[in-house]
């Protein structure tokens, strides 16, 4: 999926001025630039901000464009009756005819399609489910945004709440490349019916802190088809492996040191001097070895001298450890993968830079229109894909799955054939180039995920 942002539009409602833009998510056709689908669903929608809001403050979804229904917009809860009229109102004047040109000037710009087709599309293609309603969030972000008037737009849908853990959104940017929707490369990979391997770019979703417990847990991460932001095909490479691992450490714990943790245990119920007095006593009467009683003591005088190897030194012993392996906590497995791109024509050579521009740029780490924070870089899935007889594709099920990566390493060779070589065409593409891709999971791997898969003889994670 791919998205277009038209430029913003300075209005007045109800005497009180906003900024208002339209977005557009659309599937180009087949996935091939330059097209678009008019059977995938398209998302068009209307937001807005005041004119000063505060550093905080996000753009606001009013409404979406929706075909089907008797007036065209399906609104949120964030539009008044102020908003509402406005966008209603019919005519080559309204605020709705200006909107409907500049989603169609943002589409034809975003996927190389005339205006004439983008408007045709807009009219025709299918919207997706309407917008969820707005929160209700009781605290103004500032007091001067306009109050409970029913002609203006409800505060209490759009501001956040004091309760910052809670009510507080992902930090967004937009997407940095719409233009890079689908690549592939070789350009006929999925015509020539060989397997490949597929890189989806996906907006970073945070994993929420579920409150509503007792105890608080992370949520799931949820991505929806609208965070995916395109996608790249490559062969697959020769060398494939994986590693699954969990962290398991050889931890002890001696016989003496059992007696300090009963210790300490009863010095929280008071009873710890009593069970101190009493422990030479006891271990007099467990031994007639005055080498082991005098050991203990010297154990005892290591600890409180904040020492270590003193035992073993002098009496060339140490204290039972009762090791065993224990599990310590999952891994989070990484994942490298080298591609050799040598493009064999001038089409193949402007996706070949496409491609290694595509996962860099992706792969950075964001910013707000502020510059006031830095965003979390889009993540990945990576997918191994075969086909069928009937030539349908689907994950490899004699190859790994991998869960959801972020890219933290992006290496390139421009001259992996040891010299300087390019061809003649515009922008001296480089005859070869070696991308070296690190990835890392983002979760680890749990007994669940094998659960949830369907098919007993796919390999799985």
């Amino acid at each position: 999926m791919a998205q277009a942002t038209s430029g913003e539009k300075l209005i007045t409602v109800d005497g009180e001025k906003y900024k208002v833009r339209t977005q557009v998510v659309y599937q180009d056709g087949l996935g091939v630039p330059g097209t678009l689908s008019t059977t995938a669903p398209i998302r068009y929608t209307i937001e807005y901000k005041p004119l000063s809001p505060s550093p905080l403050q996000q753009w606001i979804t009013l409404g979406e464009r929706d075909n089907t229904s008797n007036n065209n917009w399906i609104f949120t809860p964030a539009a008044g009756t102020g908003f509402q009229k406005a966008l209603i109102a019919n005519g080559p004047n309204s605020l709705t005819t200006s909107l409907d040109d500049a989603a169609s000037n943002a589409l034809s710009k975003s996927s190389g399609v005339t205006k004439q087709q983008a408007t045709q599309i807009l009219q025709v293609a299918p919207n997706v489910a309407p917008t969820a309603p707005a929160p209700v969030q009781p605290t103004p972000i500032q007091p001067t945004f306009p109050g409970a008037d029913p002609n203006k737009p409800d505060p209490n849908a759009t501001t956040i709440s004091t309760d910052v853990l809670e009510n507080l959104t992902q930090i967004d940017t937009e997407n940095p490349n719409p233009q890079f929707t689908d690549l592939a490369y070789p350009t006929n990979i999925r015509n020539n019916g060989q397997d490949f391997i597929k890189f989806s770019f996906i907006k970073y979703v945070p994993r929420k802190l579920d409150t509503s417990g007792a105890i608080g847990i992370l949520g799931d991460r949820k991505i929806t088809k609208e965070e995916i932001l395109g996608n790249v095909i490559l062969p697959i490479q020769p060398s494939i492996s994986d590693s699954n691992n969990v962290d398991w450490n050889g931890l002890g714990i001696n016989p003496l040191e059992m007696e300090m943790t009963t210790a300490g245990l009863n010095l929280m119920s008071g009873s710890g001097k009593e069970y101190v007095d009493n422990l030479v006593g006891r271990l007099g009467s467990m031994t007639k070895d005055q080498n082991v009683i005098n050991a203990v003591k010297l154990y005892f005088a290591q600890k409180a001298a904040g020492v270590s190897g003193l035992l073993s030194r002098v009496s060339g012993a140490i204290v039972n450890p009762n090791l065993e392996l224990l599990f310590q906590g999952p891994t989070l497995r990484p994942f490298t993968f080298t591609f050799r791109l040598s493009p064999r024509d001038i089409d193949e050579a402007t996706t070949v830079r496409q491609i290694i521009r595509a996962f860099k740029q992706y792969s950075a780490v964001g910013t707000t229109s502020n510059n006031l924070f830095l965003t979390a870089p889009n993540v990945f899935n990576i997918q191994y894909i075969s086909r069928d007889n009937q030539r349908k594709e689907s994950n490899h099920k004699s190859l790994n799955k991998i869960k959801t990566c972020a890219l933290k390493s992006v290496n390139v060779d421009y001259t992996p054939d040891g010299s300087y070589m390019t061809f003649n065409d515009e922008s001296r593409t480089m005859t070869s180039y070696n991308l070296t891709l690190q990835f890392q999971e983002l979760e680890p791997v749990t007994e669940k995920d094998y659960k949830d898969l369907n098919d007993i003889n796919a390999i799985g994670y």
